[in-house]
């Protein structure tokens, strides 16, 4: 008997076009794959500069509250670096001939009115007349001149020995550098006129602003992490 050779079968490669299909498909995969990952990212970056802005407020609160309540009253300034101004006045009002003298006056604001320097007063244990402690919190923004600029609240804190019965803005220094002092809040904005602290009948302090935490990728709508905050604090008098 004689055996047939057997028949080679004929393998066959992929065809350009297969190819190009095959290579489409892959691409939109993986361009879906990536989307979906960028987003995930996104979405985390957001959420931990969400848990960052809730620490802040929490923390800040916490803080404030406790040294506002133990201080004796408050002052509010426009901001750190409007203190005090200097005025021209005259010697004698009944006689311009003598001429002028400088003077250094207050620039705290008023009831109803807002700044970005907060300073609590405590008063001498022994003589309730006199001034042992100060506290100041302060906003710093990039442009102060923009109500709409942010920028880290720092604190300052001012043992006073001896004790003295100046005025506080008379007290308190000038703020120079203030990177020098420790943050509280990373990046804020003020919501009462663009400023940070509102002086509520005199008695009391409230705090409107906005925390603000990087978040996303820029220029999308995760880029920041934002919350609003509104407390009132008020010292024991």
């Amino acid at each position: 008997m004689t055996l047939l050779p057997a028949r080679r079968r004929r393998t066959r490669g992929f065809t350009l076009v297969e190819m190009l299909i095959a290579t489409t498909i892959m691409g939109l995969v993986s361009v879906g794959i990536l989307r979906v990952f960028v987003l995930a990212l996104n979405v985390y970056h957001y959420d931990t500069g969400k848990i960052l802005v809730n620490k802040d407020i929490r923390k800040f609160t916490g803080e404030l509250t406790e040294n506002a309540t133990a201080a004796n009253y408050f002052r509010i300034f426009p901001s750190y670096s409007n203190l005090s101004r200097t005025v021209d006045t005259y010697i004698n009002a009944s006689d311009p001939d003598q001429g002028f003298a400088t003077a250094i006056t207050d620039t705290s604001v008023n009831d109803g009115q807002s700044g970005d320097c907060l300073v609590l007063v405590y008063k001498d244990i022994v003589d309730d007349r006199k001034i042992s402690r100060l506290i100041a919190y302060f906003r710093s923004p990039t442009d102060p001149t923009s109500a709409t600029s942010t920028g880290p609240v720092r604190r300052m804190i001012l043992d006073i020995t001896p004790s003295s019965s100046l005025p506080v803005f008379q007290l308190i220094p000038e703020i120079s550098n203030p990177a020098i002092y420790p943050e509280v809040v990373e990046l804020s904005r003020g919501l009462a006129s663009g400023k940070l602290f509102y002086n509520y009948y005199d008695k009391s302090i409230i705090v409107k602003g906005e925390i603000i935490h990087r978040g996303g990728l820029k220029g999308t709508r995760l880029e920041s992490a934002t919350n609003t905050y509104n407390f009132t604090v008020s010292p024991r008098g």
